[in-house]
């Protein structure tokens, strides 16, 4: 194989250059796919919903309260269409999804979804922050558990990780607290009134994130370094952080992407807990709330924004590793 032959397979090897080059962009097929298969999962979940939602009995019982009466919960019922078959009940309560048009929470008196939509902001800071301190220290334990003919205490980092992904997250923060702002000091153990607030709960989320992606970038990168373009560019003197940058890390990122989109669904998911026992203002802390009171549109409008999050995190991601891998969309 001539020079000029591993210039071309160093090109097609690289998906960041790939991208760069827009050698393969993304076909309007795929794109139409992916979201298609994106808006059936959502719908799946709603309608998924609303069957646990029929499986517990008559809605109106809950909003009605425990003291009324058989015949305050019959009225109650009619007004709200509780006691229409089964099927229109749901063809109502799809419509009412889509159109954003929850009922009204019975703790405040207002619409679940816009209480809801207030606390989003609080959990997208803290999951991306989870999510980014996780990636970070996936990526460098990974990295570092890789090197070759590295000694034994370079696995050190990813088994470390790997532990603490075992550890039930409610156990983890309830450690983070007593050690750091218990007995140190150091972090305020509840709230959002200070930056300083959301480091504990984000490094609570983080080891979701971190232990599969280190483990995941580890292999990758060990498969990528007998890869052609890359002994080729070693026989030919390029070594170090140009090596690593331009021939070895780009070429491992496809798989991490594909990781984080999964872990990034189970951080949205696993910060209700944190958010509980962390006081921090987001969903998570809403919907706990809304279960102990029995306020039953707000723990519907709470989930159906976990799952539709969940899923439109995998769609862009799907979306970028193929971008990155555009192998992977034929």
């Amino acid at each position: 194989m001539t020079t000029a032959h591993f210039a071309d397979a160093d090109l097609d090897a690289s998906p960041v250059r790939r991208y760069l080059h827009l050698r393969w962009p993304l076909s309007p097929r795929y794109l139409l796919t992916r979201v298609i298969v994106a808006a059936a999962a959502v719908f799946a979940v709603v309608s998924l919903v609303f069957v646990c939602l029929i499986a517990t009995g008559n809605p109106a019982q809950l909003l009605a309260g425990p003291d009324a009466s058989l015949k305050d919960i019959a009225t109650l019922s009619a007004q709200l269409g509780f006691d229409r078959p089964w099927y229109e009940q749901y063809v109502t309560f799809v419509a009412q999804v889509l159109a954003g048009d929850l009922p009204e929470s019975i703790r405040y008196g207002e619409s679940a979804l816009t209480l809801v939509l207030e606390r989003i902001p609080a959990s997208l800071l803290l999951g991306a922050t989870g999510l980014a301190i996780g990636t970070i220290l996936g990526l460098a334990a990974g990295y570092v558990a890789s090197v070759p003919n590295g000694r034994g205490w370079r696995q050190a980092p990813v088994t470390v990780l790997t532990a603490l992904d075992s550890i039930p997250s409610f156990f983890l923060g309830v450690l983070l607290i007593y050690v750091f702002a218990v007995k140190l000091g150091l972090l305020p153990s509840s709230g959002a009134g200070s930056p300083a607030s959301l480091l504990l709960p984000a490094l609570t989320l983080a080891p979701v994130v971190a232990a599969p992606v280190a483990r995941v970038f580890r292999s990758s990168l060990i498969d990528t370094h007998d890869l052609d373009h890359v002994r080729f560019a070693r026989s030919k003197g390029v070594h170090g952080l140009r090596l690593t940058l331009r021939h070895t890390i780009g070429n491992s990122l496809g798989p991490v992407v594909n990781v984080l989109g999964v872990q990034a669904g189970m951080v949205l998911g696993g910060a209700i807990i944190t958010e509980t026992l962390f006081s921090w203002p987001g969903v998570g802390q809403l919907a706990i709330s809304a279960i102990n009171n029995r306020d039953y549109p707000v723990v519907l409008a709470a989930i159906t924004f976990v799952a539709a999050g969940y899923v439109v995190i995998n769609l862009v991601v799907d979306l970028f590793g193929a971008v990155l891998d555009p192998r992977s969309t034929r």
